[in-house]
């Protein structure tokens, strides 16, 4: 009885590993027919067309319908403080108690709540240290006027790294900082998003070769010499379905099955970040993005680019002069070769970490984790920038990340 209950068992589980190599030669096949997708940056694709003319002809209705229009438009902009007291009535009892009743848990965000609270500072900013903090505050806040008069710059600082950090509704930070308005919350993110870019973008650079030897970690150097510049890979991030139909497709992605952007991220084999490109629709190719975005014009002869087998650009890292390693296929084999079993094993130990330095991105910095909203993937004409709030983040966000510890061990 035993014996046949083992013979079951053993065929079932024969069964289950046959179903999954299918699956993945499956998955490959649907992969390799997107191989060449093209696609558009996200500054360039137009969320809103469909809807422009619906959105024109409702605001003429209401203007016609409203006796004081100036009226509901500064409703719109900053609410009054009774509908604050109204739209807080309507939270929870939880919320309403440490918000409104308790003084007991009230927090100012001022820099004495910070000082000797390294814990606090990493919950609400995701910087390791209140020196740190305190060094990228100074080295940007000369830049920024202040947005409110209710808070200080460090406040608005401190807030601007919430939402980056816990991804909070404007509407949460609003409450948060002295009951100021959603309006104010946003102008003030998007203020400080444009300096923080600015400014700390010089943090993301691609390394001297001679910086590159001197520091190569030695599971580097154990399987592929001091060689290594680059660990490629790409990562995507949930959007809102947009309201136009051509931006829907340009940003479906066939692999999450949802409207998502994608972006090329480059890290260094130290763990630092040192590439990232700008945000493109979710249906483009791994290979069409890493070709158009600029990452190759960054190669130099002799280098080594590490990346995922879905990065089929052989011949344009050749023409840099360049070499590009990535897992062997087995495609037309029963199974791989003793040689390339090993070379795969290497490149797998040391190109997991793209996806370490990937994941904590994305769990530092939340923002990137969720379902962005259509807001953040326009321009902002009333500033003449070009550049979407996305990419401003992903820059900012990759940035900060530099000034924590790396995840690579030297030894």
């Amino acid at each position: 009885m035993n014996v046949k209950a083992k013979e079951e068992r053993a065929g079932r589980a024969k069964a289950r590993r046959k179903r999954q190599i299918e699956q993945q030669f499956k998955e490959a096949e649907e992969k390799r027919k997107c191989i060449n997708e093209p696609g558009q940056p996200v500054h360039e694709i137009n969320f809103f067309g469909d809807v422009l003319e619906q959105n024109t002809l409702e605001h003429e209705m209401q203007e016609s319908t409203t006796d004081a229009p100036g009226a509901v438009v500064d409703d719109q902009c900053e609410s009054s403080h009774q509908k604050q007291f109204v739209e807080q009535s309507c939270q929870t009892d939880e919320f309403d108690y440490l918000f409104t009743c308790s003084h007991e848990f009230t927090q100012t965000f001022e820099e004495a709540e910070f000082q000797n609270d390294d814990e606090r500072v990493r919950f609400y900013t995701g910087l390791p240290s209140f020196d740190i903090l305190m060094t990228v505050f100074n080295f940007i806040s000369p830049y920024v006027a202040r947005r409110s008069a209710c808070l200080t710059k460090f406040q608005e600082f401190i807030m601007v790294l919430m939402k980056l950090r816990l991804n909070m509704p404007f509407k949460d930070l609003a409450y948060r900082f002295k009951n100021i308005s959603v309006s104010t919350v946003s102008r003030t993110f998007s203020v400080w998003m444009m300096a923080m870019d600015v400014r700390l973008s010089p943090l993301i650079s691609w390394p001297e070769r001679e910086a590159l030897w001197s520091t190569m970690p030695l599971c580097f150097q154990y399987s592929f010499g001091k060689k290594v510049t680059v660990i490629i890979d790409c990562f995507e991030v949930f959007i809102d379905r947009p309201s136009n139909l051509l931006a829907r497709a340009q940003t479906f992605s066939s692999y999450k099955h949802h409207n998502t952007i994608k972006v090329l991220i480059g890290i260094t084999p130290q763990g630092t970040i040192s590439f990232t490109s700008e945000a493109w629709g979710g249906r483009t190719s791994d290979k069409f993005l890493t070709e158009n975005c600029g990452f190759l014009e960054k190669l130099l002869p002799g280098d080594m680019v590490m990346a995922d087998r879905g990065f089929t650009i052989h011949d344009s890292v050749l023409f840099k002069q360049a070499q590009l390693v990535i897992p062997a296929f087995t495609k037309g084999k029963k199974q791989l070769e003793p040689t390339d079993v090993e070379k795969t094993r290497g490149i797998a130990n040391v190109r997991i970490h793209v996806e370490r330095v990937i994941g904590l991105l994305r769990r530092k910095y939340t923002i990137l984790g969720g379902s962005l909203p259509i807001d953040f993937l326009e321009s902002n004409p009333a500033t003449n920038s070009k550049v979407p709030m996305i990419d401003r983040i992903i820059r900012v966000c990759s940035a900060l990340v530099n000034l924590c510890p790396p995840i690579v061990p030297f030894e």
